[in-house]
């Protein structure tokens, strides 16, 4: 455990080190390998968000908390659109020099879909897990296997998922979105109907303006999931702006929608946060008048 407590700022380590070594090992002791393994993980990342002032009292924890769920959702609806992309320039080229890379692709951005939605479902610490996982995993594949010249197309959309992906993984623990699916059998059912969505739009031959539900349907799908909770924490323009910019990001790109229909979603985006923030300004300030 001392390693995990060097992770800690030294005034932490000074004055609550003890107590926190100690609620590790009651958390862990007795526990399977594994346990252990996840609680250190629990440490660690409780230790980077004191050094980075992501705690939830901070503004900057608040801000991640709102924006996490949203982040999550861009993930599972960029993925999924990207999925069905990927299969598209394949079938079209016929070149057999893709090899076996539209099956891990595939299984790539699946795996980030399905981790999204098990998030948003109530499991966040392994739907986030398992996004990160197809996250990386794409990256990976798209730079080592793809020409040079796709490469650098690959990362400009990796590595905008890959910091959505630390936005929800650095959200603190006590501000994590709260389940709504409270079962185990509502977790299934989540999936399956995540996988039958997934399924479906990757599978059907979509003409226009039907190909727009590939990047809308997931995002629909998505914000249903995190319901209204997600949205009452939106109380500040930078926290809208951010919230929203990213499904607007990867809705103007390949695989996402029309020109037009991104557009009207940057204006309602922007006329949302100017809302917002007029909101804000209007509120009483109990100290002032008191």
């Amino acid at each position: 455990m001392s390693a995990w407590m060097k992770l800690y700022p030294a005034t932490f380590r000074r004055e609550f080190g003890d107590e926190v070594a100690d609620a590790y090992r009651e958390a862990t002791r007795g526990a399977s390998g594994r346990a252990r393994m996840l609680e250190a993980v629990d440490v660690a990342g409780h230790a980077l968000r004191l050094r980075l002032g992501l705690g939830s009292a901070g503004r900057a924890g608040r801000l991640l908390a709102a924006v996490a769920p949203f982040a999550v959702i861009a993930v599972g609806a960029a993925a999924m659109s990207w999925a069905r992309m990927s299969a598209i320039v394949v079938t079209i080229s016929g070149e057999s020099g893709f090899g076996d890379v539209f099956p891990q692709l595939m299984a790539a951005h699946l795996a980030a879909v399905l981790g999204a939605f098990l998030a948003l479902a109530g499991r966040w610490t392994a739907g986030t897990w398992t996004a990160l996982t197809g996250v990386v995993a794409g990256i990976a594949i798209d730079a080592g296997r793809l020409g040079t010249d796709l490469v650098g197309s690959a990362l400009q959309f990796g590595i905008p998922l890959l910091v959505l992906m630390l936005v929800a993984l650095l959200c603190p623990p006590d501000l994590r979105p709260a389940p709504r699916t409270r079962t185990r059998a509502g977790v299934v059912a989540v999936l399956a109907w995540t996988a039958v969505m997934a399924g479906t739009l990757l599978v059907l031959p979509l003409s226009y303006p039907l190909p727009e539900a590939k990047f809308a349907v997931p995002v629909a799908g998505g914000l249903l999931l995190a319901g209204r909770q997600a949205f009452t924490r939106l109380r500040t323009a930078p926290a809208v702006l951010l919230a929203g910019l990213p499904l607007v990001f990867f809705g103007a790109n390949p695989g996402g929608s029309g020109t037009l229909a991104v557009a009207g979603a940057l204006g309602l985006l922007l006329v949302a946060a100017e809302v917002v923030s007029i909101r804000r300004r209007r509120r009483p300030n109990p100290l002032a008048s008191g």
